[in-house]
């Protein structure tokens, strides 16, 4: 912890106090999707609940997260429960859930810590595995309470990279990788599943460089993982990364970075996945092509069957041109601390 830049972090702050943020109580969204799941294709469906928002957002965030327009600050723990008994009502039974928040499901300020595990029981009398998200430095506390809960939960949490220079001067992420593998080992010992989230191509990264990136931390992590996800970053609103997309120095990954990746990692002995947020569009993951379309399509496909061959079938002219684009951004003699220190 503490390992952050007080320069990038003053940004992202300052940027976070201009958010209008929500006076709704329910519950954010919910829908559905498709992935590859302990062995075989499922389906999920997808919880978005309404919080009082991550607790490092209120010290500055990350770089790249726009979650923090949904929260409202208002929100406590009866308000979350009425969440979870509304969602209950309308879809009682299923296969995987998954719940997101703005943060931690195991932040006490975020979620109550007297109703985390009664949430987690009520779920699952209903669907039979429940995937939920935290940061590292709530997992300790809570690990005990969840070995009941063996072999039909997963905690996910967002490494984004292993890369130390990138967590401080990119991502501002203010945990480190040794924080991961910790809550990691812990979560394995009550024998409770481990995802990843990795992002491909923070602010400040070239293609290349990212591409690189998180291949290596793929192979890193997938030592302390039990599934991985690759999470190609989309232009969020309020966020750092938006305010550097307006000025024209950023843009968001080729879909052709994103097979490069998962193709990469072929032979790892973990799942890997890329359910992308705004695939093939000016704010995601996209290769400005007509291809966009078919390769968003490829790579879904892929994340629901791990079957390389819809990876291996994405071919377009536009090939070309992102080469091109990787080689000529390569040449750029910049390091990553000079580059953040120079921009403010």
């Amino acid at each position: 912890m503490n390992n952050i830049d007080p320069v990038i972090a003053g940004e992202i702050r300052s940027l976070r106090q201009n958010t209008e943020r929500s006076e709704r109580t329910d519950f954010v969204t919910t829908y559905t999707e498709r992935e590859y799941l302990n062995g075989r294709t499922r389906e999920e469906r997808v919880l978005i609940l309404r919080t009082r928002g991550c607790s490092w957002f209120y010290h500055s965030g990350c770089s790249m997260c726009g979650f923090y327009e949904d929260t409202n600050p208002r929100i406590g723990k009866k308000e979350v429960v009425a969440q979870i008994e509304q969602f209950m009502k309308q879809y009682p039974k299923g296969e995987v859930l998954k719940i997101f928040t703005s943060g931690s499901f195991f932040d006490p300020v975020e979620i109550d810590k007297e109703i985390q595990v009664p949430i987690i029981e009520k779920i699952l009398t209903g669907y039979d595995f429940l995937i939920v998200e935290s940061r590292p430095e709530y997992v300790e506390k809570i690990a005990p309470a969840l070995e009941k809960f063996a072999g039909r939960l997963q905690v996910a949490m967002g490494m984004e990279s292993t890369n130390s220079e990138m967590l401080k001067f990119s991502i501002n992420k203010n945990y480190t990788f040794d924080d991961f593998k910790k809550a990691a080992e812990t979560l394995h010992a009550k024998s409770i599943s481990v995802r990843a989230y990795l992002l491909l191509k923070p602010p400040y990264v070239k293609e290349n460089e990212a591409i690189q990136d998180t291949v290596k931390s793929a192979r890193e992590v997938a030592q302390f993982a039990d599934f991985i996800s690759i999470n190609p970053l989309n232009v969020q609103r309020g966020t750092l990364v938006e305010k550097m997309y307006k000025e024209g120095n950023y843009r968001p990954p080729w879909l052709w970075s994103v097979r490069e990746v998962l193709l990469s990692l072929k032979d790892l002995n973990v799942p890997v996945v890329s359910l992308i947020s705004g695939s093939g569009k000016k704010r995601g993951a996209h290769n400005g092509h007509e291809c966009d379309k078919k390769f968003s399509n490829g790579i879904r496909k892929y994340s629901e069957t791990l079957n390389f061959d819809y990876l291996e079938d994405l071919t377009c002219e536009c090939r070309e041109m992102w080469s091109r684009f990787t080689e000529v951004e390569g040449k750029i003699p910049t390091e990553l601390n000079e580059v953040v220190f120079s921009d403010f």
